[in-house]
């Protein structure tokens, strides 16, 4: 079974899992990113999912003993994603399936996925929780310009302290929209605040990701 812990500064979670789940998890994607037409970067950010995942089963990332008093739950194994990375590789693997032919297996844990996603996202972000599951609904990776945007808003949101973090990442999320600068005046000359600039987000390119401090 999967679940999560937050991480510290509104970085993202330690996805958890047994061993079987993380195998599951591990499978799943790297059947879909074999098979799904919206793929198109078969060595890209929504593979990085499986491999840190294989890490994690195979005991390179976080170990969690069982708490005392509770061994029946077992050894879990974690890895630490962050919030952007997480959303967009979730939604992929959701709008593929789509497109394929898959089993009850499949569709187990991707909706097991998808249920810690709902509800860390409401637990590390309080009353802006239900636009931030909104908006991460709406993230459409079959754009393959939306996983190309993940170099700067990684980057950008890695430099963030848990302050703003906190305060934009909602801008943050609409900023994955293909025609995000088209309506970025348009909504600056309705007086919005807070907005990220296409200029801001531009000067991350090319920048490496600096430390997430999670």
């Amino acid at each position: 079974m999967l679940s999560y812990h937050l991480l510290k500064n509104h970085a993202g979670v330690l996805l958890i899992g047994d061993y079987t789940s993380l195998r599951w998890l591990h499978e799943v994607v790297h059947d879909v990113n074999e098979r799904s037409p919206l793929v198109t970067d078969k060595e890209g950010m929504f593979l990085s999912l499986a491999y840190d995942v294989r890490k994690a089963y195979e005991q390179q990332r976080e170990v969690l003993q069982p708490p005392q008093h509770y061994e029946e739950m077992g050894v879990r194994f974690g890895v630490k994603i962050l919030w952007p990375v997480l959303l967009l590789q979730h939604r992929l693997l959701r709008l593929s399936l789509a497109f394929l032919n898959h089993s009850a297996k499949t569709q187990a844990i991707a909706y097991a996925l998808e249920a810690i996603i709902d509800e860390a996202l409401r637990e590390d972000f309080g009353a802006q929780a239900e636009r931030a599951v909104a908006l991460w609904q709406r993230l459409n990776p079959a754009q393959p310009s939306v996983f190309e945007m993940l170099q700067s808003r990684g980057a950008i949101f890695c430099s963030w302290t848990k302050s703003q973090r906190k305060a934009n990442f909602l801008q943050l999320l609409t900023s994955f929209d293909p025609m995000y600068d088209s309506y970025y005046t348009l909504r600056l000359q309705r007086g919005e605040k807070g907005l990220l600039s296409p200029g801001e987000l531009a000067l991350w390119d090319n920048a490496e990701w600096p430390d997430p401090r999670w």
